[in-house]
């Protein structure tokens, strides 16, 4: 009898405790709380609760937990192109759930299986779409238009969504070999292109800078010759051939062909000039301008496409350079460690002696 009157506090205790609960929101999710009544009633949504964090010890009160931090999706593919070839990749899409959203994901979303549910075949359509406008060798081009496409697109449809998509990839596209061929040409072709490119930027340039260097002489003759006076020319002259009178190994016979009977050589100081037109000094003008816009632009870098060659050697020294280059050494004129040799005779000296006979 005394058994059966504890009978009723004993179930009540039980019940009690297995009522109670301690909910727990782990780091970087967010948990939807909610009551479920012990007897009757229907669930009900209490709040969200960010972790990591926990409601305390409560009564009849659960969790689901939604994962809310940026995680990359992988989608595989393998599709026909533009150009009805099968072309295979992947697509890696990363996506972050808005902070607060956890009762939206949890009652429209699907809860923790969100991305599977409400996401993962929408995402597939949308690149099937994009890829399939495109031929085989522009999505292996152009893959940076494809991606900024899909990505435009897929944040377009879950704009105003818990749904962030913060970037789109494509990788490990494959193709068959005669496309893999045709891109290899493509390419090649591309970098020709480039390389003519750069060829006619420097031949531009340098064309132009010999241009101004011809304008640059032509102006300084122009100068010259408006300046330039007989009497000084004259003058010029006599210096030269005061300075070659100093030389040891010159005979320089004067005669006076000089009209005032000088007795100097006379120097040549007439003749017809060009004299040039506005218009010619125009045309210079505008030569000038023109071709100082070029020069000015920036020096092409290295040939595209092309390996770093070694440095040329230096050309053999021309013109005033093979003058001012020190010349090939020459024989000696008494070398003491051949005894046979003899050495040259002296030009327009008189020929030695012979040795008497049986002198050597």
């Amino acid at each position: 009898m005394r058994a059966t009157a504890f009978l009723p506090l004993a179930i009540g205790l039980l019940a009690g405790t297995a009522g109670c609960t301690n909910p727990d929101v782990e780091q970087g999710h967010e948990g939807y709380i909610y009551y479920v009544p012990l007897w009757f009633g229907s669930m009900e949504f209490r709040e969200g609760l960010r972790g990591p964090a926990s409601t305390g010890v409560s009564w009849r009160l659960f969790t689901e937990n939604v994962d809310m931090r940026a995680k990359s999706y992988k989608e595989d593919f393998q599709l026909l192109t533009h150009d009805n070839l099968k072309v295979s990749f992947e697509v890696n899409t990363r996506i972050e759930l808005r902070d607060g959203s956890v009762k939206e994901i949890v009652e429209e979303w699907g809860g923790a299986r969100w991305y599977e549910w409400n996401v993962k075949e929408q995402l597939r359509t949308i690149v099937r779409e994009q890829v399939t406008r495109f031929s085989a060798t522009d999505i292996q081009l152009e893959t940076p238009k494809v991606r900024q496409l899909i990505e435009e697109k897929l944040r377009a449809r879950f704009k105003d969504t818990p749904i962030s998509v913060q970037s789109v990839d494509i990788g490990q596209i494959q193709f068959p070999k005669e496309v893999a061929d045709a891109i290899s040409r493509k390419i090649a072709k591309k970098q020709e292109l480039e390389r003519q490119e750069f060829v006619l930027a420097k031949t531009r340039k340098e064309a132009a800078i010999r241009v101004l260097e011809a304008l640059k002489m032509a102006k300084q003759q122009r100068i010259i010759s408006s300046t330039l006076d007989p009497l000084f020319l004259q003058q010029r002259a006599v210096q030269v051939y005061k300075t070659l009178g100093h030389a040891s190994n010159r005979t320089i016979i004067m005669l006076p062909q000089s009209a005032e009977g000088t007795g100097l050589p006379l120097v040549q100081t007439h003749g017809k000039r060009k004299v040039q037109t506005p218009e010619d000094e125009q045309l210079l003008e505008d030569m000038e301008k023109r071709y100082m816009h070029v020069a000015k632009e920036p020096a092409p870098s290295t040939e595209p496409g092309a390996p770093a060659s070694a440095p040329a050697p230096a050309p053999a020294p021309t013109g005033t350079d093979a003058a001012a280059a020190p010349a090939a050494p020459a024989a000696p004129a008494a070398p003491t460690s051949a005894p046979n040799a003899r050495p040259p005779a002296a030009p327009a000296a008189p020929a030695p002696a012979k040795p008497a006979p049986g002198k050597r």
